[in-house]
């Protein structure tokens, strides 16, 4: 990417920032001029320069650093400058330094050369773990540019290491951001670290927000399919999640596997969520069908209630159970009935066992709150294959 606006026409006006005033030891005169040289040196120089006053005084150097900065007017002599700054451990200014960059373009762009150069330069990779530490988040979105350009692969077991100690909170927005970049850094191979953060949040931390970063992490381009490989992979990593944690949250993750259109691997998680719910090798679901009338000026419905049993192939039950549930014989032959279908209502889950009379009167309750005189009628279950 090339930036060809010079950068003294992007940076935020400093006039208004005072220049460090400095008292020191002997050497104060000769490190005040190599402050002072600052103002004339060619943007080439720059770093050199600033390296020049770092080694006279380190403190001095860091409150100017700006100075410095206002002189760079290409993004190589800003990169190089705060190479030498960052070489110098004078981090502080260097961080905030993106924050004085208006143009959003030129912002990524010296930030992603910065962590780029985190192989020759080591201490990149350490200045950018501390701006994880340093930052409030939003200084600190400002490097995520750096952190996916270094290749050292200290910063990924470093991103590692982060991502398996997650916040005892629902969200953090720095948290986000670094699940973010690790995303960004390995795509799908981010599946594997997501996988055990998830896990390690189960109880009280981000959860739900690490889910959303592994579906990211295998989403395809805008309008294009996932691939059968990623697919594989993201439902396999949220099997493996859900058979780690609570019942609750396993359910969490049967919901996203549906929404990712992975029924057949919600439906595996069965035993997973409803641990006590499995009966002579069924799960039992409640059916109702609900045959309405008017009989001599009062609506009835007769609620045809029965088990419907299922063998643990499907997350959830729904238009395959309504020509069974629609079956069973008419019980008001001498009133009028109401038009169309019966409607049929089946349970969001399955039933524990023996409160499949429990969950009906609940539907009939609804049922009556829309005034009929209801009546349950208890029929004999089926079987969905």
């Amino acid at each position: 990417m090339q930036v060809t606006t010079s950068l003294s026409a992007v940076l935020l006006p400093l006039a208004a920032l005072p220049l460090a005033v400095f008292s020191g030891p002997a050497h104060a005169g000769r490190c005040d001029y190599l402050i002072k040289r600052a103002d004339t040196t060619a943007p080439a120089d720059l770093a050199r320069s600033f390296q020049a006053a770092a080694d006279c005084d380190a403190d001095a150097a860091g409150n100017n650093f700006t100075r410095f900065m206002t002189r760079a007017t290409d993004a190589d002599s800003l990169v190089a400058l705060s190479l030498a700054a960052i070489d110098a451990n004078i981090w502080n200014p260097v961080w905030v330094m993106p924050s004085k960059i208006t143009d959003y373009d030129a912002r990524d762009l010296i930030t992603g050369q910065i962590g780029a150069a985190c192989t020759s330069h080591p201490k990149v990779t350490t200045f950018l773990q501390g701006a994880y530490l340093g930052l409030r988040e939003l200084d600190f979105g400002q490097w995520d540019d750096a952190f996916v350009a270094c290749k050292s692969p200290d910063i990924t077991q470093w991103l590692d290491s982060q991502l398996a100690s997650p916040p005892a909170t629902t969200y953090d927005a720095k948290y986000d951001q670094l699940m973010a970049i690790y995303v960004s850094r390995l795509g799908p191979a981010a599946l594997d670290g997501l996988k055990r953060a998830a896990i390690a949040a189960a109880e009280n931390g981000p959860f739900d927000a690490i889910l959303m970063k592994m579906d990211e992490a295998v989403a395809p381009k805008l309008g294009a399919p996932i691939s059968p490989d990623n697919q594989e992979a993201i439902e396999a990593a949220l099997e493996e999640i859900a058979q780690a944690v609570s019942p609750e949250k396993a359910h969490a993750v049967a919901d996203r596997l549906v929404a990712a259109d992975a029924e057949d691997a919600a439906a595996r998680l069965l035993p997973v969520v409803y641990p006590d719910r499995q009966q002579d090798g069924f799960y039992i679901w409640g059916g109702v069908s609900v045959e309405r009338a008017d009989c001599k000026g009062t609506k009835t419905a007769v609620l045809h209630t029965a088990k419907i049993s299922e063998p643990g192939k499907r997350w959830i039950v729904t238009e395959e159970a309504f020509p069974g549930m629609r079956a069973y014989k008419a019980k008001l032959k001498k009133c009028t009935p109401e038009d169309g279908d019966w409607p049929v209502v089946i349970s969001p889950e399955p039933l524990k066992p023996g409160t499949l009379d429990e969950w009906a009167r609940t539907v009939g309750s609804q049922w009556a709150g829309q005034d009929y005189q209801v009546e349950i009628k208890t029929e004999k279950g089926f079987a969905l294959p």
